[in-house]
């Protein structure tokens, strides 16, 4: 009969017991929101036809991590402010027109998204976004994870 016999250190899993999934949580996303913020204003950009939208790309920005009341972990990237462009062009014809009022960048984000029925084509953006920054961004998340754990060898 063979004897196995295995002798673990006294501070073995410490850090990972001690690993708070909090500062986990809020490390990881810090770290992986501005690479989607890049991919989203990468896609976005694809779809840009014409100056009056070009704004809109730079417009994507990256929110702070938060807690939420049921404990998740939530960041968003979302388009923010308003459009600066008050002419826009009406029809193929050139024919431009002055806007009295201000258009959301979310507003001009939705329309690229999901289209305006009988005058422009739906042209998704998000979708290709995540896809395009899933890999780095689990990549990140796994390096922050390994770090706070102790799993890097440091």
């Amino acid at each position: 009969m063979a004897i196995f016999d295995v002798d673990f250190p006294d501070d073995f899993l410490s850090e990972l017991l001690e690993t708070d999934f909090d500062e986990i949580a809020e490390e990881a996303l810090k770290e992986a929101v501005p690479i989607l913020e890049k991919t989203m204003k990468a896609e976005v950009k694809k779809t840009i036809q014409h100056d009056g939208d070009s704004e809109l790309v730079n417009s994507f920005k990256a929110s702070k991590p938060k807690k939420t009341k049921t404990d998740a972990w939530i960041a968003n990237v979302n388009p923010k402010g308003y459009s600066s462009t008050k002419v826009y062009t009406v029809n193929s014809k050139g024919l431009k027109k002055s806007r009295k009022y201000p258009v959301s960048n979310a507003l001009k984000a939705i329309w690229k998204e999901y289209g305006i029925p009988g005058r422009q084509a739906a042209k998704p953006f998000i979708t290709a976004s995540v896809n395009a920054s899933k890999m780095e961004i689990m990549r990140r998340m796994q390096e922050v994870y390994n770090r706070k754990v102790g799993a890097d060898g440091s």
